[in-house]
C-alpha cells in the first residue's frame, strides 16, 4: 500500500488537517474504483446505484419525489433527470406525474430494479467491508462516531 509521502504528504507535521482531507479523498478515490470495477459486470455506475438503493430504501413502495432524490444524493436536477432517464429506459425505475401537480415526478423502482439490487448487494456490500477491514471493530465504531460527529458540524 502506498505512504501518504508519495502523494506529497508530510504525515505527523503537524498538518493534520491535510492528512485528514487527502486521506479521505484517497481513500474515496480508491474504494469508489473497486466498487466502480464491481459494477461493471452488472452496467452500473456508482452514482445509478445510489439512485436505486434512495429510491427503495427512502421511497418504499409510494416512490421518492425526483428532486427528492437529488437533495439526498446531492446531485443536481439536471444531472438527475439524465440519470433517471437512464434507469427508466433500461426498466430499473418507472416516473409518474404526481396526482394533481404534473410539474412533479414520482420515481419508483420497478421489480427489474429490485432484483438487480438484490444481484448486486452482496457483493457491493463485501466490497464495503473489505474496504475497512484492516481496522478492528471498536476503531470502526470509534471512526464512524468521529466522521458522523464532523459530517453534522459541518
Amino acid at each position: 500500500m502506498k505512504d501518504l509521502k508519495t502523494f506529497g504528504i508530510n504525515k505527523g507535521a503537524g498538518k493534520h488537517h491535510e492528512e485528514i482531507i487527502y486521506s479521505l479523498a484517497l481513500l474515496y478515490n480508491i474504494i469508489s474504483n473497486d466498487i466502480e470495477n464491481y459494477l461493471k459486470d452488472y452496467d452500473l455506475t456508482i452514482g445509478k446505484l445510489n439512485i436505486l438503493l434512495a429510491i427503495q430504501h427512502q421511497g418504499g413502495q409510494d416512490g421518492l419525489r425526483q428532486v427528492q432524490i437529488s437533495k439526498h444524493l446531492i446531485v443536481t436536477p439536471s444531472n438527475m433527470t439524465k440519470m433517471i432517464d437512464k434507469l427508466e429506459n433500461e426498466g430499473f425505475v418507472s416516473r409518474s406525474d404526481l396526482e394533481g401537480d404534473r410539474r412533479v415526478n414520482i420515481v419508483r423502482i420497478t421489480k427489474k430494479g429490485t432484483e438487480l439490487l438484490d444481484k448486486v448487494w452482496e457483493g457491493y456490500n463485501q466490497k464495503l467491508k473489505n474496504a475497512i477491514g484492516c481496522l478492528k471493530k471498536d476503531q470502526q465504531k470509534q471512526l464512524a462516531e468521529l466522521l458522523t460527529q464532523w459530517f453534522e458540524k459541518i
